[in-house]
């Protein structure tokens, strides 16, 4: 019998927001203009995708990973979007993007919440001189919608509450940072949405060094809300683990496991170079060493059920 392990059922649906209606060619999630299954829940958020360089003029508002509110690569595929978070000239604006989860949370059940977030900074049209940063940022889950059908809609008042924030202001406009948390569903909540929930009063909001402006635009990339206990959500049986890799990151050393022959990985890093490369097509297991510099790294796995991509920071 092969190894394994729980597969774990993220509830997002189309979590990385690769898959589109059309592809983004204007700004302010315009009807038909965003991803599938994903809406506005109040003002005009934003999505980018890298299927947007075909296009003309405008592309370059919603291209990835260069458009006109920052410069980012996408945290997996080529796609994310984009929210308004804090503005200190302009009171209490947001921006917030929302969608249904595949089921509904079950009361009493334990999930892990996670998403990638990052500050734009230097886009072509806005924030071209810098931006700013705030906390709060973060994912709520509700048992409603909000969702607008166009580009107007019923308002969502402040909660003063997320399921899960950054207590912190996000600064690091190089890489994207990792939210993640657990919560005991006690309701049974139907939706996600994300964006930042606090008043402005409640918010620490700033300019960046060098910044212009305060002005603080989010990007989110991989939401995932996913049952961890067994008996929740059909999980109690254990399936052959195919989809991700087995990783372990540790001081030293990066441990891989995934079944299956002609296994490779490689280190790259920000600006592309190559720093680490293993194979080893006989065995299901591979040993990478971890780069002596430190600095944020990719993590490129490729073996017989596809290709694996993970971001990680050496300290």
């Amino acid at each position: 019998m092969g190894e394994i392990c729980l597969v774990a059922q993220n509830l997002v649906p189309n979590s990385s927001f690769e898959e589109y209606e059309v592809c983004p060619y204007t700004v302010g999630f315009q009807p038909g203009d965003r991803p599938t299954h994903w809406r506005s829940w109040l003002n005009s958020p934003d999505y980018f995708h890298a299927c947007a360089g075909s296009l003309q003029d405008i592309d370059t508002l919603v291209d990835v990973p260069l458009n006109g509110w920052t410069f980012q690569y996408a945290w997996e595929g080529e796609a994310y979007v984009g929210v308004y978070a804090y503005d200190g000239a302009f009171d209490d604006y947001r921006e917030y993007v929302g969608t249904e989860l595949t089921v509904p949370l079950v009361v009493g059940c334990t999930y892990q919440l996670r998403f990638r977030t990052n500050p734009a900074y230097g886009g072509t049209y806005w924030l071209t001189n810098g931006g700013g940063a705030c906390d709060n940022m973060g994912l709520l889950l509700t048992t409603s919608s909000n969702a607008w059908s166009g580009l107007t809609g019923p308002p969502f008042p402040y909660r003063n509450f997320a399921h899960l924030r950054a207590t912190e202001p996000i600064v690091d406009t190089l890489a994207w940072t990792l939210l993640e948390g657990t919560i005991v569903a006690d309701s049974a909540y139907t939706h996600v949405v994300l964006g930042n929930f606090f008043s402005d009063a409640l918010t620490n909001g700033f300019a960046n060094e060098g910044s212009a402006t305060d002005i603080t635009y989010y990007l989110v990339d991989a939401v995932e809300v996913v049952p961890l206990d067994g008996n929740c959500h059909g999980l109690g049986l254990a399936e052959p683990y195919g989809s991700r890799p087995l990783v372990d990151i540790n001081v030293d050393l990066i441990h891989i496991r995934w079944p299956g022959s002609d296994l490779a990985a490689e280190v790259v890093d920000m600006a592309g170079r190559v720093i680490r490369r293993v194979t080893n097509g006989a065995s299901s297991a591979l040993t990478v060493t971890m780069p002596d510099a430190q600095g944020v790294y990719l993590l490129r796995i490729d073996g017989k059920y596809g290709s694996f991509v993970r971001k990680f920071a050496v300290p």
